[in-house]
């Protein structure tokens, strides 16, 4: 068996692209970028002031004390939107708003509630500081300067800083479509009869709500039957219509486990099967044609593990989107934890603030068939193999679950 570095350094090296399309930026939300895009003006735009008061020429007002106060006449306004029609006159004020431009010459801004307006004039009690409350042309982006590369994704903010540059339409990567497929004479559609040794295909609906909240464009083929005639046709399917293709259960060894057959009828490159990881084990990783190939074993936690510790990772790198895997996070565990003797372990868990400090507890029997797991965990412990459980107090590697991400 393969450790989980080797087995995702297997998937990380499957030479795959996405396709990708133009469209308008306002309907790009949740796309992830294609390409890199450059500021077409420096921001801000131009030079502005941060409050609403009088700007001056600093030397015009360096001596205003309290005691000895200067005045000076008021010589038009600029406010935002209307810039005052020519420079700044020596010894005179201009009344600014916020956003409005900074008329050439002027170099301080004076807040309205530190000064006096009598008229025509207004009166200052303090010096100005040069450059205070004045946000400089490009001190925010550079003209030119990189927004977004490929990956980012288009999210509300996103799109909306965007949208403040007037860009009218980008490149985002096209939904990757992932055909998803199981198999088994036992599993039904959910709404189906059921009889007392049938289950609902659950890692299905997973798999679709899942890869849909990445970015994808899942599509459920169907439920084949353990005949390896009936399986294929539906897996051929799969493989015409998807980019990526994904089927649980099926991939042991056992007399109605039929992937592997149809794999080899298929000239399928078998690039790994099963590693030392629980839950997961056994996953078959294969090509065909340039189509990559998951096959997840068909216990649901199994599945849910290994779209986390290995489908996700692979769409990230396709995708441009960093981190790849999702970083770990050291915290205290709350109860005794037991190891797999022989495996990497993911095990699923809630992590929460405990008195500041973020601590981690283990949820209940860790049984690859136990949905109840990753329904009400929000995060894996990853725990090395050994014999010895990990006791309460100690802290462990901790990787967070978020839908989508």
């Amino acid at each position: 068996m393969l450790t989980y570095e080797e087995a995702l350094g297997k998937i990380l090296g499957i030479d795959w692209e996405i396709g990708t399309e133009r469209v308008a930026l306002l309907e790009a939300g949740g796309r992830h970028m294609a390409a890199s895009v450059q500021a077409p003006w420096p921001l801000p735009r131009y030079t502005n002031s941060a409050m609403d008061g009088f700007t001056v020429r600093c030397s015009d007002i360096e001596g205003a004390t309290p005691d000895t106060p200067v005045d000076l006449p008021i010589a038009g306004e600029s406010a935002a939107g209307h810039p005052l029609d020519g420079p700044i006159e020596p010894g005179t004020a201009v009344r600014i708003s916020t956003g409005a431009q900074i008329p050439d010459g002027a170099d301080g801004v004076v807040p309205t509630e530190l000064v006096d307006v009598k008229g025509e004039r207004v009166v200052f009690r303090q010096p100005a500081t040069p450059g205070r409350y004045i946000r400089r042309q490009g001190e925010d982006v550079a003209e030119g300067a990189n927004l977004f590369g490929r990956g980012k994704r288009l999210d509300p903010a996103t799109l909306a800083f965007l949208a403040m540059y007037n860009i009218p339409e980008v490149e985002v990567l096209r939904h990757p479509r992932v055909a998803i497929m199981t198999s088994g004479d036992e599993v039904k559609h959910h709404g189906a009869e059921l009889g007392e040794t049938d289950i609902v295909g659950v890692n299905i609906y997973y798999l679709e709500q899942e890869l849909r909240a990445f970015g994808c464009e899942p599509r459920i083929i169907g439920i084949a039957p353990d005949e390896p005639a009936k399986f294929r046709a539906m897996f051929e399917e799969a493989v015409d219509w998807g980019d990526v293709i994904v089927s649980t259960a099926g991939v042991s060894v056992g007399e109605h486990d039929i992937v592997h057959e149809v794999l080899r009828d298929m000239k399928a490159d078998i690039l790994m099967w099963r590693s030392a990881v629980r839950p997961g084990k056994p996953l078959l990783v294969a090509t065909i044609g340039k189509k990559p190939y998951f096959g997840m074993p068909g216990n649901p936690v199994s599945v849910c593990a290994n779209t986390e510790i290995y489908l996700k990772p692979f769409l990230r790198q396709a995708m441009g989107i960093a981190p790849i895997c999702t970083p770990l996070e050291r915290m205290e565990l709350l109860v005794d934890c037991p190891r797999d003797r022989g495996r990497l372990f993911f095990v699923y868990a809630r992590a929460a603030v405990v008195n500041g400090n973020w601590k981690v507890e283990p949820l209940g029997h860790q049984s690859s068939g136990n949905l109840s797991n990753a329904a009400h965990g929000n995060c894996l412990i990853v725990l090395e193999p050994g014999d010895e459980k990990v006791s309460a107090g100690e802290m462990v590697d901790v990787m967070r679950i978020a839908v989508g991400k």
